[in-house]
């Protein structure tokens, strides 16, 4: 058989088969080297071409909200508002999907729809989302597909083409993430990043309105993904015990130690142009436990999704435990027609300052054991000065008196 016949033939059945060719150091010049890219399933390396990412970024980003009726996700990168204003229907700014991104929502029953304009507001039985309370959460979340990237000796590094909106207030503020980056090492160390822009906004002059340039930054912090599951993986960026400057972070306390934290500095840096950084770390407001950063999955395969767990309706373990002020609350709903000076001033901190303690101490606290004696032993010393005086006539009622002469007393 000819020479020429032989190499097709060999290079036929190593397609077939999916065999590599021999390695370029045993391989001649006129051989042909085939390789067969890997999938991306767990335990092999390889090219990775339809992952996907699923993440709320925080429970805040579906929670209620002192004005606008809630805070949402949208699919797409949405255009100018033209101010900071609550969006209606008819701007077209909301989209529920967009090329290969898509924005999801929980279902009473544990599974997952695509979320809409008259359902962004609601958590997984219906009902409005609440602002009284970070336990009542739409749950939504933005799932992006066709993420391209390589596996290599457990290292990931994947890319999503695509963009997504995060709108607090029914629009009055707004930003979007573009072509998040997740680089992980084989230890599941690492970040995603993105390009984030939006508009801009003050919060002394709300009728400023300004485009934001784009600028990567970096949305989560991982630890310990475990790169190597099957399938993908779900894991929580850092957050419970971030600390971050020019936010406006309060100290941690006994009781903010559960839910204190902050997303990443060049994140929190991102909204001083925004407005939005109070809603991405602890502030010692009412809304706080509703802030930590929410899980996040990544499936190697968009086809093959690895089970996410779903919230219920009350959102989060942390926002279940988010205290609750009796005392102030915003009012529940701003006219959209008011100025945008509104929400700034319901997205201020409510908080109370707590009684100092000891400034009215209980008197089981402020006696000790040794002032009680004490006090026992003068009030014995003064009945017995008084008897004393009364024997000796020094009382003063019963001193004579100049016109009616000597008290009966006396002279008895």
């Amino acid at each position: 058989m000819r020479p020429g016949v032989l190499l097709r033939a060999g290079l036929a059945l190593a397609v077939v088969l999916g065999l590599a060719a021999a390695p370029a150091a045993a391989a001649g010049p006129d051989d042909i080297v085939v390789t067969v890219p890997g999938t991306g399933d767990a335990g092999s390396d390889g090219e990775i071409t339809d992952a996907q990412l699923r993440w709320g970024l925080n429970v805040e980003a579906g929670g209620g909200a002192f004005a606008g009726g809630c805070n949402f996700l949208s699919a797409g990168a949405a255009g100018d508002a033209g101010g900071s204003r609550v969006w209606t229907e008819g701007d077209g700014l909301y989209r529920a999907q967009d090329a290969n991104v898509r924005i999801e929502k929980p279902t009473a029953d544990g599974g997952w729809t695509t979320a809409s304009w008259s359902t962004k507001c609601q958590d997984p039985t219906g009902a409005p989302v609440s602002v009284s309370s970070t336990a009542s959460a739409s749950g939504n979340q933005v799932v992006i597909d066709g993420g391209t990237g390589t596996r290599r000796d457990g290292a990931v590094d994947i890319t999503w083409s695509g963009s997504f909106t995060v709108v607090f207030y029914g629009g009055m503020t707004y930003w979007s993430v573009s072509d998040p980056r997740l680089t992980l090492d084989a230890s599941g160390d690492g970040r995603l990043v993105g390009t984030a822009s939006g508009y801009g906004t003050s919060m002394d002059d709300t009728t400023t309105w300004n485009p934001i340039a784009p600028q990567t930054v970096v949305l989560a912090d991982i630890d310990g993904a475990d790169v190597a599951g099957v399938g993908g993986f779900t894991v929580t960026p850092r957050y419970l015990g971030v600390t971050t400057t020019g936010g406006g972070q309060t100290a941690r306390t006994a009781t903010t130690q559960a839910y204190w934290g902050s997303f990443p500095q060049s994140f929190i840096d991102f909204h001083r142009q925004t407005g939005q950084q109070g809603y991405w770390l602890t502030t010692g407001g009412v809304r706080d436990a509703a802030k930590p950063a929410s899980p996040l999955t990544v499936s190697y395969s968009a086809a093959a999704p690895v089970t996410v767990p779903v919230a219920t309706a009350g959102g989060s373990a942390a926002a279940a435990a988010a205290p609750v002020n009796a005392l102030r609350r915003a009012p529940a709903e701003i006219d959209p027609a008011e100025s945008a000076r509104a929400f700034f001033a319901a997205n201020a901190p409510i908080t109370t300052q707590p009684q100092a303690a000891g400034l009215v101490p209980e008197v089981s606290r402020a006696l000790s054991p040794v002032v009680l004696p004490l006090l026992g032993s003068a009030a014995a010393l003064g009945v017995a000065i008084v008897a004393v005086l009364s024997m000796m006539q020094a009382l003063p009622w019963q001193r004579s008196s100049p016109s009616t002469g000597p008290s009966r007393v006396a002279r008895a």
